[in-house]
């Protein structure tokens, strides 16, 4: 038994760090890092351009000079920074900004106005500041028409003297990147979501790894299986040539487990089930019946999965040929011949080619169970292969029926609280479950490097169904 800790969250009391398994969320989970990131853009992009208002400057050039004939180049700058710091005062004045209103028929002023020095030289700047680059232009033509009428009584002994004829611009002086702003808004909004996925990822209770499978599940480990990739049009199964060495022998080591704890119960029906799909309990439950008939055993492999049959594919039986087991436990078929010998091996299917409406009415039937007691006593073993546990309660009406049990687990797939259950309510009447087997399994990358590893249990690209 493992030191799970059924309390609480189901947290377990130390949770490990697997990168490939927070890679692997991260990258199934792209579309809503794609989503998040775009949003944040469009927003960004939206929000700045609602909220920023372009403003247009246009800007002259005076020469500031003295007035009268003993002007010199020291008067000037003395005359430019005592204009510079009382011309503000003009521009504000209410009386220019009126004449500047009455030239221009406006109601209020739209503009500001701004006066500064070149350093170290007798020249100032003005600008004007407003919503259109026309009406900047305007006002600012307008200010040069009017100021000296102001500027004569504020600093009567200096003469300006223009030397830039303001121009229209068409670019906005306030102009804001909002197009880098977007894609920057796009990088932090992705970054952060990938952030929080890998910290999901990590907090989520699943298995993934065997030291946690020992630590945190109550039930013993038969073996593990490691990721094996699936070539075009080649089965999983343990007879296929193209399987690797290592997938081969694990398996076959796995059911010479699952034998012996059998024979020590004196069992012979071997019920194989999962808590969810895509875990490969039917790949499992054909190797291990493939792997009892090479120890010289008559093995009877049922594919009681009513709902999503799937065996037919795995051997790659047309759906056509043959009988179904599934209509025969029904009573719509007869019986004789609905067991299919596999090629060259001891191995005995009855084949569901078709989903049921009704399986509970074939789980719970007396055909069902008349096929079971007559083949105990043809068969040295029978292997079961259900319907997920979370999915229906058909596993748990079939576990009356089996002697044993066998759960198969894929690595960082289901809850780890979800699995116990599962292991519970096989228990629930009598110890049942003799093990699971942990599938699908990617080798940490010091064991890739010692042991070259790589090679394992994979699905390929079974359908749901398939699996």
């Amino acid at each position: 038994m493992g030191e799970y800790d059924r309390t609480g969250n189901g947290q377990s009391s130390k949770t490990d760090w697997d990168l490939r398994s927070i890679l692997c969320d991260i990258a199934k989970n792209w579309w809503v890092i794609l989503l998040i990131a775009c949003s944040a853009a469009m927003i960004t992009y939206t929000v700045m351009a609602t909220v920023h208002k372009d403003r247009y400057t246009v800007k002259t050039t005076f020469a500031v000079m003295g007035r009268g004939v003993d002007a010199n180049a020291a008067s000037s700058l003395s005359a430019t920074y005592e204009m510079a710091q009382k011309f503000e005062a003009i521009l504000e004045n209410t009386i220019l900004k009126k004449k500047v209103m009455e030239e221009l028929s406006l109601s209020s002023f739209p503009a500001k106005m701004n006066a500064s020095i070149v350093p170290e030289s007798n020249l100032m700047e003005l600008s004007v500041t407003a919503d259109s680059p026309e009406m900047a232009f305007r006002i600012l033509k307008s200010v040069l028409n009017n100021y000296t009428s102001i500027s004569d009584y504020i600093i009567p002994n200096v003469v300006l003297e223009t030397l830039q004829q303001p121009q229209v611009s068409g670019v906005p002086s306030n102009q804001i990147p909002t197009k880098k702003y977007a894609a920057t808004a796009f990088l932090a909004a992705a970054l952060a979501m990938a952030a929080l996925i890998g910290l999901f990822s990590f907090l989520r209770d699943t298995v993934k790894n065997e030291a946690e499978f020992t630590r945190k599940i109550d039930a013993d480990l038969l073996g593990v299986v490691y990721h094996e990739k699936k070539k075009k049009n080649s089965s999983m199964l343990i007879t296929n040539p193209a399987r690797s060495f290592l997938y081969v022998e694990s398996l076959k080591r796995i059911a010479s487990r699952v034998r012996g704890r059998l024979d020590r119960k004196g069992g012979k029906v071997l019920l194989v089930t999962s808590v969810a799909e895509n875990e490969g309990k039917s790949t499992l439950a054909a190797n291990l019946a493939l792997a009892l008939a090479e120890e010289q055993n008559r093995v009877l492999l049922l594919d009681c999965d009513f709902r999503q049959p799937a065996l037919h594919k795995i051997f790659e039986i047309p759906e056509k040929d043959g009988k179904d087991f599934g209509k025969v436990v029904l009573g719509k078929e007869s019986a004789s011949g609905v067991f299919e010998k596999h090629k060259d091996t001891n191995v005995y299917t009855g084949i569901c080619r078709n989903r049921l409406e009704e399986p509970s009415l074939a789980i719970g039937g007396e055909i069902f169970h008349r096929i079971l007691e007559t083949c105990r006593t043809n068969m040295d073993y029978i292997i079961l292969d259900t319907p997920p546990m979370g999915m229906t309660a058909d596993a748990e009406e079939l576990a009356e029926y089996a002697d044993a049990a066998v759960l198969s687990v894929r690595q960082d797939g289901v809850l780890t609280r979800d699995i116990n259950d599962a292991i519970d309510a096989l228990n629930r009447k009598e110890e049942k479950v003799i093990g699971c087997v942990f599938g699908n399994v990617y080798p940490g990358f010091g064991e890739r490097i010692g042991n070259s590893y790589g090679y394992g249990y994979g699905y390929g690209t079974y359908s749901r169904a398939e699996r």
